[in-house]
């Protein structure tokens, strides 16, 4: 675009977005950025806008890399500048969708900031390089409960787990669920009988006569077995491990299955 140039500009003249679509920076992620430019260069410069109103650029895109540069005590970072005048959410939402990982719930509020400037599905969609779907898949994901969007933007729950919890609204109880869910893992069909049970006791639980620990207790009946590919024997999702093997391996596995089994 027009009046674009890339420019080395000294660190203290940049100030952090105004906007800032990441929630929260993992310090970790951030070291090892840092490591990384340390030993490789800096090889994307990042975005800012300006010189606004007191001389000073405000970051557009390129905050991590900002951040990690400043920890290595650079004094300048190459910048493609921006007119003054220019809004950054078009290019810093590309960006980081692009680039900067953001977690599910992060590029819900960039999807809605795109929404409140009254951008349609179809552009949003576009801009962000997804499909409708997504967009509206993001958009409900604001409507969630804080504790689900906690799980799902600190701990990668799924979210097809985090829609099947979402519905338990009994708050204690689905606290234990997402706890459950993160600590040991979770699939959808398991939450999907997690939340069927939690329906089937709901009246009893909104008036309390039934405690949370016996609807903890009684939970382990709705729990989904596997029958052992080996064993034949029924064990929770969480105890088992996918494996893939060739044609040629399988035949000698169930061979051995077979000399193993007890005769009559």
């Amino acid at each position: 675009m027009s009046g674009e140039s890339y420019v080395q500009l000294a660190l203290d003249v940049i100030h952090a977005p105004a906007e800032q679509h990441r929630e929260r920076i993992d310090p970790e992620r951030l070291g090892a950025l840092a490591d990384s430019i340390a030993s490789e260069g800096l090889h994307q410069p990042i975005g800012v806008r300006g010189p606004l109103a007191d001389g000073s650029y405000e970051i557009v895109w390129g905050h991590r890399r900002y951040l990690a540069v400043r920890s290595l005590r650079w004094l300048t970072i190459p910048c493609r500048i921006f007119p003054a005048d220019y809004d950054p959410l078009l290019a810093r939402g590309s960006e980081n969708l692009q680039r900067e990982q953001l977690n599910p719930v992060e590029e819900a509020h960039v999807v809605a900031l795109y929404l409140e400037r009254g951008v349609s599905r179809a552009e949003v969609a576009r801009l962000c390089r997804r499909s409708t779907g997504w967009v509206d898949q993001r958009v409900a994901l604001l409507d969630l409960p804080a504790d689900v969007l906690d799980a799902i933007r600190e701990h990668g729950l799924a979210l097809a787990v985090a829609r099947q919890l979402a519905d338990v609204d009994h708050e204690p109880y689905r606290r234990s669920l997402l706890y459950e869910a993160v600590q040991h893992g979770c699939t959808e069909a398991s939450a999907a009988a997690w939340r069927q049970h939690y329906l089937a006791d709901r009246d009893r639980i909104a008036s309390n006569s039934l405690k949370i620990e016996q609807i903890i207790s009684d939970r382990n009946k709705y729990r989904l077995l596997y029958p052992c590919d080996w064993c034949t024997e029924p064990v929770p999702y969480e105890g088992t491990r996918t494996v893939r093997l060739c044609l040629a391996c399988d035949e000698q596995l169930q061979a051995a299955k077979a000399a193993a089994a007890p005769t009559g």
